[in-house]
């Protein structure tokens, strides 16, 4: 199905939402219990499901590793002794794996001494907790590195969006700059899309305008152009000129199916997209040109203000390129 996206206007700064203890939802959160005690999960998982958690389970270190990439857990219960891979090893290795610093990783382990707990946080443990459990202090305890573990990864989100807003910063101060400056057309164009590669993470983009007229094309290595491309199948003018006409941000999903004719279809595969957004660019509300950005790696999940940022840095360009027209 087409996704068609008509972003509402707004502050062009990202949200930065504070995490509080009402966004915390035991419903939401999944544990994976690692033991080789059969009798040790069991009871792990019931005093966890009692705490209104989800728990799967894994018996041994190679299994851990396999349900933690199918399933992804918000937290890890971890034995440190077992056979083959102890839980010191697999915990190094769940830490080795990719965006997952900020998984909670909690020990269980029947030596109480100050070796093995330095070893647990070596290995890249959060906490540990020694047997004989107390139950009350174990659900204490996963609660709290639940809900830290969610502040962490909000708190990444949000220096994630403050470092793209410095990035959309920077780009609006360099047109401005070039603005003032009488750069010509084709360089404004083509700094401004190099630029923007990078904040959106696209492997392609570029403008058209709308006698045809490729302006600038900005793409990262390995990945072909479309100068040999028909405008209007890149910009799929056919399907939603009438949407352009009307300021409307179009963004298609390929993991969903839609209708295209055949001519169209073959043009994308060609450029083996994922994800493709079409920026209407309007100057004194008649459509100028098309602004499209291509992702080939995966989709994108598009926050509303890089929409809104992008409507306001599309907009600057086209009336940079219109007075350095008219001053020639």
């Amino acid at each position: 199905m087409v996704k068609l996206a008509a972003y509402p206007k707004q502050s062009c700064y990202p949200n930065t939402p504070i995490v509080n203890k009402s966004d915390f939802k035991r419903e939401d959160c999944l544990i994976l219990i690692v033991d080789d005690d059969r009798t040790m999960r069991n009871l792990l998982k019931i005093a966890m499901e009692e705490e209104g958690y989800r728990a799967i389970e894994a018996k041994n270190g190679d299994q851990c590793l396999q349900e933690y990439k199918n399933h992804k857990p918000n937290l890890v219960l971890l034995d440190a002794i077992m056979p083959e891979m102890d839980g010191f090893t697999c915990c190094q290795k769940l830490r080795s794996l990719e965006d997952n610093n900020n998984l909670p990783i909690l020990m269980i382990t029947a030596l109480d001494d100050q070796d093995s707990i330095d070893q647990a946080f070596a290995a890249g443990a959060t906490d540990y907790i020694t047997k004989p459990i107390f139950w009350s202090v174990l659900s204490q305890r996963v609660n709290y590195l639940l809900f830290m573990g969610q502040t962490l990864k909000e708190l990444t989100r949000v220096k994630s969006h403050l470092t793209k807003y410095e990035q959309w910063q920077r780009l609006e101060h360099q047109i401005s700059y070039q603005w003032q400056r009488s750069f010509p057309i084709k360089s404004l164009f083509q700094d401004c899309l190099e630029q923007l590669r990078n904040p959106v993470e696209a492997e392609r983009l570029g403008i058209h305008r709308m006698d045809g007229k490729l302006m600038a094309e900005a793409i990262a290595p390995g990945y072909p152009s479309v100068k040999t491309i028909e405008w209007k199948k890149i910009t799929l003018l056919r399907l939603y000129q009438s949407s352009y006409e009307q300021g409307e941000t179009i963004v298609l999903d390929f993991s969903e199916k839609f209708a295209l004719s055949e001519e169209e279809k073959n043009t994308l595969e060609q450029l083996s997209l994922k994800s493709l957004t079409l920026i209407p660019l309007l100057l004194k509300d008649k459509l100028w040109g098309i602004l499209w950005i291509h992702h080939c790696q995966g989709s994108y999940q598009w926050e509303t203000w890089e929409i809104e940022s992008l409507r306001h840095l599309s907009s600057l360009v086209v009336i940079s390129s219109k007075i350095t027209e008219l001053a020639l």
